[in-house]
């Protein structure tokens, strides 16, 4: 792969983990467990510490590309399905 390609794919997919896991982040409290505290500041400060690596110049090996483009697919939630309306549902009948 390309050492641009893996820049730009390395960076998109930091950039959606920190998009999606500093805000969750924000909205824990106490009862969340500390082990997913401690996970999810670690994804926030690897995906911080590995844009400043590619706005550096680093080129990143494609195995860690993989892994982060995995991990921000995991971070992305699933859409919404619509509510569903009261009432009698037809399909019964």
């Amino acid at each position: 792969m390309t050492p641009l390609l893996l820049s730009v794919a390395s960076a998109a997919a930091c950039a959606v983990i920190l998009w999606r896991a500093e805000p969750a982040l924000n909205r824990m409290t106490r009862a969340t467990p500390g082990p997913v505290r401690v996970a999810m500041w670690l994804l926030t400060v690897g995906a911080a510490a590995q844009l400043l690596a590619i706005t550096m110049g680093t080129i990143p090996q494609w195995p860690t590309v993989l892994l982060e483009l995995g991990v921000a697919c995991l971070l992305i939630p699933p859409p919404r399905k619509p509510p569903r309306r009261l009432g009698i549902d037809r399909a019964q009948f």
